[in-house]
């Protein structure tokens, strides 16, 4: 196992130099043994996750080598235990994916009553969600010289990411959508949009800051998934859901735009008839 890619160090049984009396490594009956596998990699990161799933499948071959035909053998720990999630995740992200985005588009389109302008947004929050994550990964692993990202993290980053982006279609959109329905679209983002977008930029710098302080825990993770929120939140505020999405709303013009409904001016119409109180009298017969 010591011969393996990514494997630093291996302990166990036949290890020189360990205390006396040290039995963690061996049964007293001498039926099992347990072997501790140090990796040359973050535990939880892409390579080290690679280690494990090589390991796994090369076990028995190893096993068939050592001349123990008949023994069985298994990983443990976070990073086998890791490897699990994972292969199970990107086994169900299509699934995943699919639920996750199909419970904010019903939301939308309950809260809109359309179908046109929840997907435009929608697709907006998917393209904020893929430039985040596009921008984290060059971070820590190209600028950085990472492993790639903690396994954990784009998931995470993209629920979150997901939910915060429904609040802000809700506190950008909701207002134009309603004021739409007296006027053109167009007017009414123009009308609304300032308004909304100051609130939305306020609360994105404060949710950014919050999310940023878990920069101080001393761990990659935490750091990777405090700058993925942070440059996330922000991205969605200050471009998506300030230029990105009116501007998208516009474009399709009144596809996406409610019905709108004229207002009432509370005068009559022009074919309405004259009260009898204000029509002139008739001139009178002077015979």
């Amino acid at each position: 196992m010591s011969r393996e890619p990514g494997v630093a160090a291996v302990i166990g049984p036949g290890t020189k130099g360990l205390p006396d009396g040290l039995s963690v490594f061996a049964a007293r009956d001498g039926g099992a043994a347990r072997f501790l596998i140090i990796l040359a990699d973050e535990p939880l990161g892409a390579r080290a996750v690679a280690t494990a799933g090589r390991l796994d499948r090369d076990l028995p071959a190893l096993l068939h080598a050592a001349g123990l035909d008949g023994a069985r053998a298994g990983l443990g720990g976070d990073t086998a235990v890791a490897r699990v999630i994972v292969e199970q995740t990107v086994h169900d992200l299509g699934r995943i994916a699919l639920a996750a985005l199909l419970a904010n588009l019903l939301f939308l389109v309950l809260f809109l009553r359309a179908l046109v302008a929840p997907v435009g947004l929608l697709a907006c929050s998917v393209l904020a969600i893929a430039a985040t994550l596009g921008l984290t990964t060059w971070l820590f692993q190209d600028r950085l010289g990472g492993d790639g990202l903690t396994f954990y993290v784009p998931f995470a980053a993209a629920v979150l990411l997901v939910a915060l982006g429904s609040d802000y279609n809700i506190f950008g959109i909701g207002p134009a959508w309603r004021e739409a329905r007296s006027r053109p679209l167009r007017e009414a983002l123009a009308l609304t949009l300032p308004h909304s977008a100051r609130a939305i930029r306020t609360a994105a710098v404060t949710l950014a800051v919050s999310f940023g302080l878990l920069l101080i825990v001393p761990l990659r993770p935490f750091r990777e998934l405090a700058f993925a929120l942070a440059a996330g939140v922000l991205l969605d505020a200050f471009v998506v859901r300030s230029l990105l999405a009116p501007a998208l709303l516009s474009v399709l013009g009144s596809s996406a735009a409610p019905p709108v409904q004229p207002r009432s001016t509370g005068e009559g119409s022009s074919s309405s008839t004259v009260p009898a109180a204000l029509e002139p009298a008739a001139p009178k017969n002077p015979i």
